[in-house]
């Protein structure tokens, strides 16, 4: 009984034996070793597949047909290895087995459908193929898993001349999140009707203001004054707190009452060291609210506290009205409102500049729009002075600013102004 029960021990025994013995040959990492690993144990699934490996991936003799027939031999053991499938794939890609490839490569996303990496190999493979149907689902189920790498996906698409409708309906997921990421991509590579056609697939109903204002600036900076009026006018309609079209004049939030967005048709709020630019609303000329510019007397900024595109009639005259008050603003260059043209040249006009202490003053100046402008800017600001007393202090509020086309000529004081 005892001869019998050490039998059966050793006989339990051996299958580890075998495992201890593979593995002590298999960390010597060589083609003798993982030979003699599989002596011991020649059906170890891992063995095999480590094998093909070593010859698959031999920095001084490659051995592919090896290497292939190691990985078959895993995989005919064991037919659920991902990695296994995956490397017979790259191994047949290599000797030019396209279809071979093609086929571990399917298996091998079928059995880890998760797998960033392996997506995007597959993705890119059967793309490059012109497997367009595979290629797309894949792509998309690797954005859904890696969203930061967006620019990548689509950067390989627009390489190997993936339309733009396909990208967005089969490629894009449906989230909020990655639409938006492919608007800000196209934005970011200047594709002007791409992007158009990208922002009428994109959720309104869940669009972010930084969304909408990236849009509307892409289209202003690229002439599109239409549409961007267009998209602008419809998006602020449904914007909490944007009720700032005002009939009487082109200025979109004339006199501040509702939050700058900095950026599109409102105001661009710009400040540097020594000005501090707020919001006032214990001190206003109309409705409830000023912008308020303070400077803080220890430098000498040349500073745009606040600027606004305005979409305009070339060959139109208009006049810009607006009102500043001061208090205690030291130098001779204190605040102004400058009007320049947007893409264009031939026009730049400047009105007086207010300084020291001066109740709400109305400060106007007149201008002829060149033909080749579409748009205008509006600037306030302060130049820096060339004096040696030149450090700027106080404070200054700029309220009710208009801007409307004329149909008077313009006077020889608006026009001494011109430069």
């Amino acid at each position: 009984m005892s001869f019998a029960a050490l039998l059966m021990f050793c006989m339990a025994l051996f299958p580890l034996m075998q495992n201890i013995i593979g593995w002590s040959y298999v960390r010597m990492e060589n083609d003798l070793g993982l030979q003699s690993a599989l002596r011991y144990d020649k059906n170890n699934a891992i063995y095999h597949y480590m094998l093909g490996r070593y010859y698959h991936r031999n920095l001084g003799r490659p051995d592919l047909p090896n290497a292939i027939e190691a990985y078959r031999d895993s995989i005919r053991l064991n037919p659920l290895q991902p990695f296994a499938w995956s490397d017979l794939s790259r191994a047949y890609l290599t000797t030019g087995q396209a279809g071979e490839a093609e086929y571990a490569l399917e298996r091998a996303v079928k059995l880890s459908p998760n797998d960033p990496d392996l997506l995007w190999e597959a993705g890119t493979f059967w793309l490059m193929n012109n497997m367009t149907d595979k290629a797309f689902q894949a792509l998309r189920r690797y954005l859904v898993l890696m969203p930061d790498k967006q620019a990548v996906v689509y950067d390989l698409c627009w390489k190997l001349k993936v339309e733009n409708r396909s990208i967005i309906e089969t490629i894009v997921p449906s989230t909020y999140q990655h639409q938006a990421g492919y608007l800000a991509y196209l934005i970011a590579t200047k594709r002007i009707n791409e992007t158009q056609e990208a922002w009428k697939s994109l959720d309104q109903n869940r669009l972010e203001k930084k969304d909408f204002i990236a849009y509307s600036n892409f289209l202003i900076d690229n002439g599109m004054y239409e549409s961007a009026e267009a998209a602008w006018n419809e998006i602020t309609q449904k914007i909490e707190g944007q009720n700032s079209r005002d009939g009487n004049t082109l200025i979109w939030n004339p006199g501040f009452e509702d939050e700058p967005l900095n950026g599109g048709f409102d105001w661009r709020i710009s400040g540097t060291a020594g000005v501090n630019i707020f919001i006032d609303e214990a001190v206003r000329m109309t409705g409830s609210r000023s912008l308020g510019v303070a400077f803080d007397g220890l430098h000498n900024p040349d500073v745009t506290i606040a600027q606004q595109i305005v979409k305009a009639t070339p060959g139109q005259r208009y006049s810009l009205k607006g009102y500043i008050k001061a208090s205690g603003i030291t130098t001779k260059n204190g605040v102004f409102f400058q009007v320049i043209g947007h893409k264009c040249s031939g026009l730049d006009v400047r009105s007086e500049s207010v300084t020291g202490d001066s109740f709400w003053k109305e400060i106007a100046v007149d201008f002829d729009l060149p033909q080749a402008c579409s748009a205008l800017i509006v600037k306030i600001r302060r130049e820096r002075s060339q004096k040696l007393d030149n450090k700027i202090e106080g404070t200054a509020w700029i309220d009710g600013i208009t801007l409307k086309p004329q149909t008077t000529s313009l006077t020889n004081s608006s026009r001494k102004h011109s430069t």
